[in-house]
């Protein structure tokens, strides 16, 4: 066991005992919710070599960056997840690796080293709004609402618009908070305000729309045109549309984020890029 530089525990909290004197290996998250749908939804098989951690309470602004220093200044072997949107904060990759479409050459740039596994998604949200966890859900909260997948599938990407359009609010300017904001707008109205909002030419909004719908990569059917575009939107800004579209407001996938990637998992969904990764991390421990 390392000791600090005095030899002495007396000098270190117990948070940092626990965190510096774990055995295995420490993959560190952005939030406790990442930290429960690894540990206990999802990885659960690899508990016994992998200890999964969050940086912090909540997913706040700065989670990534945590995670990154949390890996570099570990004194022992460690690892992390962050979600793509670190990369859009980013001067260095927000203009080249933010808007690769392409999920096999995403993998390969590694921008944050070998220890790093950055999401090809906005944020881990985004894996659990699959049309197949999505219709589950509404099965099992026994709503009289459509139940199959192909048709939550087509409603999303009918409203795949609006999607588009608030994920502006992020992409213009990262500094636009509330995820809540203008969810009661849709169509030119909502464009209008965000057009304001940002005080942006039409041009600009017409633009980064196209990048963004690039995503679907021409792709029709609706259930593998949701998934190939739903990468790069805005997660929380989204979930609250699709709150209103699927369950009216009666149901709030915020709190639901358990449920829904327990059944990603139950429907083999989980990506195969960050299993890969996490299995070859496993392997490694000794």
């Amino acid at each position: 066991m390392t000791m600090t530089n005095n030899g002495s525990f007396k000098t270190i909290g117990k948070k940092s005992i626990v965190e510096e004197y774990t055995d295995g290996i420490k993959i560190y998250l952005e939030s406790t919710d990442d930290q429960f749908i690894f540990r206990e939804k999802w990885f659960s098989l690899f508990n016994d070599k992998l200890s999964f951690e969050s940086v912090s309470e909540t997913r706040g602004n700065g989670g990534c960056q945590l995670v990154l220093k949390k890996v570099e200044n570990s004194q022992f072997k460690a690892f992390g997840i962050v979600d793509r949107d670190i990369l859009l904060a980013d001067e260095n990759f927000q203009d080249s690796l933010w808007w690769e479409i392409d999920d096999e050459v995403f993998s390969s740039k590694k921008p944050y080293g070998e220890s790093i596994f950055v999401l090809h998604r906005w944020e881990l949200e985004n894996y659990l709004f699959h049309p197949q966890a999505l219709e589950s859900l509404v099965a099992d909260k026994r709503l009289n609402v459509m139940t199959s997948a192909a048709d939550i599938a087509k409603l999303l990407c009918d409203h795949e618009e609006n999607m588009v359009i608030v994920t502006l609010l992020s992409t213009i300017s990262t500094k636009q908070a509330g995820e809540q904001v203008l969810r009661d707008k849709v169509g030119n109205e909502l464009k209008q305000e965000i057009q304001n909002k940002l005080q942006v030419q039409p041009d600009v909004i017409e633009s980064e729309q196209i990048k963004i719908k690039r995503f679907a990569e021409d792709e029709q059917e609706p259930i593998k045109r949701w998934q190939r575009l739903s990468r790069l939107l805005d997660g929380k800004r989204i979930m609250y549309r699709i709150d209103d579209l699927l369950f009216s407001g009666k149901v709030k996938l915020e709190s639901e984020r358990g449920v829904l990637a327990g059944y990603i998992a139950k429907h083999k969904l989980i990506d195969p890029a960050l299993t890969n990764w996490l299995e070859a991390v496993y392997s490694s421990a000794t």
